[in-house]
């Protein structure tokens, strides 16, 4: 992204490639804005992209056995209904249901209804009021990462392999970095994409780290593969378990498994046989692997700039792994410094990065606050443990008018609150006056036209299965893979 955007200048780019982590068996799941992220790289062909990646789009996530016995919910990446009468869809529900409507408010989305049923559309294409839902991706990392950096070499990005010895500084800034082989390699500005050991940024003097880790339950993660389902399925599914979760996510050519769990309440060894009981499917390639959360409180500091795991750390939950390598590279795209002495929009860089952060994080919380998993040791301490305030703020609105506080500088949008907070059975007690102005009998019509509408725009999708058949096929990988 640097490179493209940079053609022009006299800036040069140079990567410096350090030996990955990844294993054979790992992927992303990543979040519909991952197209931005896919266009600020110039990329041309997204579908060939996910070919190559053993990709698969997914409309929506399903979360079970979160609130007890309560049904499974979808949070599909989609609004619900549309306004009536200029009031907000959600509190026109909201009084249907005070008045005995049993109707979920997830039926009333495009998105969540083609997920129940199997299927799928390229919504771009599609009009109307209710074309708003969307899709993201699961990806296969080692694939993924491999097209994308075929794309950087093409785009001109001098690239090295190696490994960092040392790291050498003059007055709080970083004048140069020393590889295993000797090559000293020297730069105005340094991006540390090192990962979780945020091997630049955190030798820097003035970097502080932020835990956590007091903040969510799960401490280990294993990661499998399975064979591919059958039929695919257009959303991954995460099922609670009295220790932790497990996410089942669709890829091409084998489903991606994941299950985080307190090593202080079991093993690996448990949790991967309790993963192939409550799925049903054979595991393979299985790897445990420690979790930690958390974010560098300055991300940019003196002249090096952290991105992804490297300044901020989530919890695997709501397809936000590589979301703040998406926010750092589209903010350092705006605030790209001209000045490689003074760097005053660090400033303003560190502060937009931690907002964004801090949504996700709060937005992760919730589903481990609001659990229902009532007697269960992990379960019962995740629903006491801290709130931090905007969270206790969201949750003390919605809880009373079904209204989500919204700031600047948020991933999640209200229509993404709203799904998690109803999903999970928090029930506002009121709604906005402003739905007294409209007739029972407007809202009953409304409300009828819109399930019609919706179960016949789904009814005319093709199956998830047979999207795939047709635009997935092995053939023309134009990454060369």
């Amino acid at each position: 992204m640097l490179k493209l955007h940079l053609a022009k200048t006299s800036v040069q780019v140079q990567l410096i490639e350090l030996p990955s982590h990844l294993h054979e068996g790992d992927f992303f799941t990543v979040l519909p804005t991952q197209r931005n992220l896919h266009e600020l790289m110039g990329l041309q062909d997204e579908r060939a992209l996910l070919k190559t990646s053993k990709g698969l789009p997914v409309l929506a996530q399903r979360f079970s056995s979160w609130s007890g016995a309560a049904a499974p919910f979808l949070h599909a990446y989609d609004t619900f209904g549309v306004s009536i009468s200029g009031v907000e869809f959600i509190q026109c529900w909201l009084k249907a249901r005070s008045q005995g409507m049993n109707v979920a408010v997830e039926e009333f989305s495009v998105g969540a209804a083609a997920a129940k049923q199997g299927k799928f559309l390229a919504f771009e294409e599609a009009q109307g009021p209710l074309a708003q839902a969307t899709y993201g991706y699961h990806l296969g990392a080692l694939e993924y990462l491999s097209a994308i950096g075929r794309l950087a070499l093409k785009a001109g990005v001098t690239h090295v392999r190696g490994d960092i010895h040392k790291v050498n500084q003059a007055e709080g800034t970083i004048s140069s970095v020393e590889l295993v082989d000797g090559q000293i390699i020297e730069s105005d500005l340094f991006i540390d994409a090192s990962g979780a050991e945020a091997a630049l940024i955190g030798s820097l003097p003035g970097s502080e780290y932020e835990s956590w880790g007091h903040l969510f339950p799960c401490d280990r993660m294993i990661t499998a593969s399975a064979p591919p389902l059958s039929p695919f399925p257009s959303f991954s599914q995460n099922q609670a378990f009295a220790e932790g979760w497990m996410g089942l996510y669709p890829l091409l050519n084998r489903t991606g498994v994941r299950a985080l769990y307190s090593s202080s309440m079991t093993n690996a060894a448990d949790v991967a046989e309790k993963a192939c009981v409550l799925s049903g499917i054979k595991l393979r390639d299985i790897i445990d692997v420690p979790v930690k959360t958390g974010m560098h409180k300055s991300p940019w500091v003196g002249n090096c700039i952290a991105l992804g795991d490297s300044a901020a750390a989530l919890d695997y939950l709501d397809a936000t792994q590589m979301h703040m390598l998406h926010v750092g590279l589209t903010l350092l795209r705006v605030l790209l410094p001209v000045d490689s002495e003074q760097m005053p929009e660090s400033t303003t860089f560190n502060q937009r990065f931690r907002a964004h952060a801090e949504d996700v994080r709060n937005f992760q919380l919730a589903h481990y606050r609001l659990n229902k998993r009532y007697g269960e040791l992990f379960w019962d301490r995740a629903r006491q443990g801290e709130i931090p305030q905007e969270l206790r703020e969201k949750l003390n609105l919605f809880s009373s008018r079904g209204k989500v506080a919204m700031r600047h500088n948020q991933t999640f949008q209200e229509s993404n609150w709203t799904a998690l907070f109803l999903g999970h059975g928090v029930a506002p007690s009121s709604y906005s006056p402003m739905v007294d102005n409209i007739s029972e009998q407007e809202l009953m019509n409304v409300f009828q036209r819109l399930l019609r509408h919706i179960a016949t725009t789904v009814s005319g999708m093709p199956d998830m299965q047979t999207h795939v058949e047709i635009n997935f096929d092995s053939s023309d990988n134009i990454y060369g893979l």
